[in-house]
């Protein structure tokens, strides 16, 4: 398609064209359109249910927070002191899912 600067654009583009076409089809057809079958949608109440969860953890307190709390403590203070072989146990455990 060869785009002239001096033809305007809805005639470069033959939107107009297409347009008459459609129009002219439309009037053309004289029996009514009717719907098709009724879709339906139903969406699940899983979004409600989980915000509903989401908003009932957050009222829930932290269990572990006076032990985080305590830690903080310690660390600030310069008194945290751990084992190395604590240190290791713990890691360990970890990694083989507490089998030790």
């Amino acid at each position: 398609m060869r785009i002239d600067p001096q033809i305007p654009a809805a005639e470069n583009t033959g939107t107009s064209r297409v347009g008459d076409a459609q129009s002219g089809a439309a009037k053309g057809a004289s029996t009514p359109v009717t719907s098709g079958p009724n879709d339906t949608v139903q969406l699940s109440s899983g979004q409600a249910t989980v915000r509903q969860l989401v908003t009932q953890l957050s009222q829930i307190p932290d269990g572990r927070q006076d032990k985080v709390n305590a830690l903080a403590a310690q660390i600030q203070s310069g008194n945290f002191q751990r084992s190395n072989e604590r240190v290791a146990g713990a890691i360990t455990s970890q990694l083989l899912g507490g089998q030790t």
